[in-house]
């Protein structure tokens, strides 16, 4: 492992396990794994500086060298101009 992985609590170590052997994991996935309290568990490899993204309702490990997808561009304001009667 990493030496990041030496900051990591239990739960935290069982879903970088998790991640790195199926790539993707979803909560349900890693309450099956045992991880009590996934969303800790994930807070705890972002912090320890694994690149973990949520993409729908799962979550993996990306490549940190992975280009980054565009922002949508911003939605335009609408300025209300009130209609004289």
């Amino acid at each position: 492992m990493d030496e990041r992985a030496t900051e990591l609590t239990n739960e935290a170590r069982i879903a970088l396990d998790l991640l790195q052997q199926s790539g993707s994991a979803s909560v349900d996935a890693l309450r099956v794994a045992g991880v009590t309290m996934p969303a800790q568990a994930l807070y705890a490899l972002q912090l320890a500086g694994w690149p973990v993204v949520r993409r729908g309702s799962t979550w993996r490990l990306v490549d940190p060298e992975e280009p980054v997808p565009p922002k949508p561009a911003p939605i335009p304001r609408v300025r209300r101009v009130t209609r004289e009667e």
